[in-house]
């Protein structure tokens, strides 16, 4: 009877020990549900980490200004410099979505944030500020800094832009002739008349390898004696 007694008793005892160990359990799995269990964003992050993400951008102006700033200058330069530089409009867009897009293959955390831009806010900033203001001063930095000119008379009426159209078309210039080579080619007719008309083009190369209009003039009159 008393082992009986005892092993009840023990029995007894292991039951509320379990019990107690559920309800531990419980209460620490409560614990964890009202103050301790991390709740995740839509992209796996910790909600509370996001949160600090966003209260880290702040509202600021420079960079929709920039932006702004951005876009009229790419538009001022397609039309201004696309019409003195021997360029394609294929190499202008890719060279655009180059430096466009080159920015946000950076950490955003390590970049865009530290700027304090949203993410949307960053990628538009690369693609209205960033591409088109380092375009623009790549564009101009090529015409700016240039060679020196070399003077072509061109043998036909040409324009400006009949000239950027030809190149377009045929990636030469129309036919011309070099200043310092007018004089050995000259013909019959011109030597009679001993001066030659036409119009006069000055080409450089540019610093990025680009060739620019350096100056243009609709029609000039070259005497030959002045070429000897």
């Amino acid at each position: 009877g008393a082992f009986r007694s005892f092993a009840w008793s023990a029995a007894t005892n292991g039951k509320h020990k379990r019990a107690g160990d559920d309800d531990k359990d419980v209460v620490r799995h409560d614990d964890q549900s009202n103050g301790h269990m991390e709740w995740l964003g839509s992209d796996g992050t910790p909600r509370d980490q996001q949160e600090g993400v966003e209260r880290m951008a702040r509202e600021q102006y420079w960079p929709s200004t920039l932006m702004a700033i951005g876009l009229f200058a790419f538009i001022a330069t397609f039309w201004a410099g696309q019409a003195i530089t021997f360029i394609t409009f294929g190499e202008i867009f890719r060279w655009l979505a180059l430096f466009s897009f080159a920015g946000n293959l950076l950490p955003y955390m390590r970049s865009g944030l530290v700027l304090g831009m949203e993410r949307l806010e960053w990628f538009l900033f690369n693609l209205l500020a960033v591409g088109p203001l380092v375009f623009t001063a790549l564009l101009w930095g090529n015409f700016l800094l240039r060679d020196e000119p070399e003077a072509y008379l061109l043998q036909g009426n040409f324009s400006r832009a009949d000239v950027l159209s030809h190149w377009h078309a045929h990636r030469e210039l129309p036919p011309a002739r070099r200043l310092d080579e007018v004089l050995s080619q000259a013909s019959a007719e011109e030597r009679a008349k001993g001066y030659v008309i036409g119009p006069l083009l000055k080409v450089s190369q540019g610093a990025l390898g680009y060739a620019v209009i350096d100056d243009w003039q609709t029609s000039v009159l070259v005497r030959l004696e002045d070429l000897h």
